[in-house]
C-alpha cells in the first residue's frame, strides 16, 4: 500500500490510502471510517460505518477483537475504541447483512513517535487521490475534501479531522456531473407539517418551526445536531452540494431565517 499524500494535525500525521488506479471496481457497501488508526493506551477515537454513498450508516452492531486490548461502547450508530494495551485489534462493523473491518494499531508507551500515521481512509476502489484541501470551517461541516480520480470519473469525499467520512459524490464523468440546482423557496407552513424527505435541510425547513421540529428535519438527512449548537440561535449545516445556516429567534426559539447556498467544487 503506498502512502501519498500526509498531512499534519497536531503534530502527528494522517493520512489518505491510495490505491493504484485501475479499471473500475465496485465500492463496497460498507466500510468504516477511518479504515485504520493508530492509537496510544488510555486514548478514545470514534468511529464510522458508511455505505456507498459515504454517508453514515445506522442499526449497525459492533464488535471488537481481542477484547481485552481495547475497551469498545456506542455513540448512537458509531462505535468508540479506547485503546488499553499495546496490541493489533479488529473493529468490525455489521449492518443489514454487510459487514467491514478497520485495524486499529495501539502502540506502547505515552506518546507516539514523531510521524505515526494517526489515521487513514483507504481511497474508493480502482481510484487514486489526487489531492485534499481543507474546508471552511463550520459548525457541522466537514474538515478535509478528497479529490479521487476514477476510471468512471472524479468523486469528491467530506472528511472529518478525526477521519470519519460525512458522504461522497461522482463530480465528473459517467452515473453524475455536480450541477448547481435552484434553491428552494421559503415555505410557509409553522412546523405543523415536516417534509422529511425534502432534497436538503433547508429544503425541509420554513419559518416558525421549534427547534425540536428542526432537530427532527436533520435527524432524517444523517445529521446530528451537537449539544453546544442546539444552545445556540444559528445552526450551519453542510450537505452533499450545499449549505444550509437556521436562525432561530432569541425568545420563542423559532425558526426566523435559513439560507440555502448551493456549493459547486
Amino acid at each position: 500500500m503506498v502512502w501519498l499524500k500526509q498531512f499534519a494535525f497536531a503534530a502527528l500525521i494522517v493520512a489518505i490510502a491510495l490505491g493504484a488506479a485501475g479499471s473500475a471496481q465496485q465500492i463496497p457497501a460498507l466500510s468504516i471510517s477511518p479504515g485504520k488508526a493508530t492509537m496510544m493506551p488510555g486514548e478514545t477515537r470514534t468511529f464510522r460505518a458508511v455505505g456507498k454513498d459515504g454517508r453514515m450508516r445506522h442499526q449497525v452492531r459492533w464488535s471488537i477483537s481481542p477484547e481485552r486490548a481495547a475497551k469498545l461502547t456506542m455513540d448512537g450508530d458509531e462505535a468508540v475504541v479506547q485503546a488499553e494495551e499495546a496490541g493489533t485489534v479488529m473493529l468490525t462493523a455489521y449492518a443489514e447483512g454487510d459487514s467491514a473491518q478497520a485495524a486499529v494499531d495501539i502502540l506502547s508507551g505515552r506518546t507516539p513517535p514523531t510521524g505515526t500515521l494517526i489515521w487513514s481512509v483507504p481511497s474508493l476502489p480502482g481510484c487514486t487521490t489526487k489531492k485534499m484541501t481543507q474546508a471552511v470551517p463550520s459548525a457541522t461541516g466537514p474538515d478535509l475534501y478528497d479529490e479521487e480520480e476514477c476510471p468512471q470519473g472524479n468523486f469528491v469525499r467530506a472528511l472529518t479531522a478525526d477521519g470519519r467520512e460525512m458522504w461522497r459524490r461522482q463530480i465528473t464523468g459517467s452515473g453524475g456531473v455536480l450541477e448547481s440546482g435552484p434553491i428552494a423557496k421559503p415555505q410557509t407552513d409553522t412546523g405543523r407539517h415536516l417534509n422529511l424527505r425534502a432534497a436538503s435541510v433547508c429544503d425541509g425547513v420554513s419559518p416558525g418551526m421549534t427547534k425540536d421540529a428542526v432537530a427532527q428535519v436533520v435527524n432524517a438527512h444523517n445529521l446530528h445536531v451537537e449539544p453546544r449548537q442546539r444552545q445556540g440561535d444559528h445552526w450551519d449545516f453542510e450537505e452533499e452540494g450545499s449549505r444550509c445556516t437556521i436562525s432561530f429567534d432569541g425568545n420563542s426559539g423559532a425558526v426566523v431565517k435559513k439560507r440555502k447556498t448551493v456549493i459547486i467544487e
